[in-house]
């Protein structure tokens, strides 16, 4: 499983905004995705830092994702300036 780390610097007066368009794509068109293994969203509201790490297949399902749903992504996304990175998971521990 490979990780896709999204970093939204969008200030503290725009995080709740941010937070409630990951929600909905993510909860509607990646969702939909078979590659896809679900999210979790964080926030540091402090600096107004929203994080979304999605659980993909490969980082290669999730870039074919992306752009061939560009458009779409853009426009509920795109005034949030995201930031992009690709993580291998390499352990999980789990809770003893």
């Amino acid at each position: 499983m490979q990780i896709v780390m999204v970093e939204f610097a969008v200030g503290p007066e725009r995080v709740d905004a941010c937070v409630a368009a990951l929600k909905a794509i993510t909860g509607t068109l990646v969702a939909a995705q078979p590659e896809f293994h679900g999210a979790t969203i964080h926030v540091e509201a402090a600096t107004g830092t929203v994080l979304n790490y999605m659980r993909w297949d490969t980082h290669q399902h999730f870039i074919d994702f992306r752009d061939s749903n560009a458009e779409k992504i853009g426009e509920v996304l795109g005034e949030f300036g995201p930031k992009g990175r690709m993580l291998d998971m390499v352990a999980e521990i789990p809770r003893a």
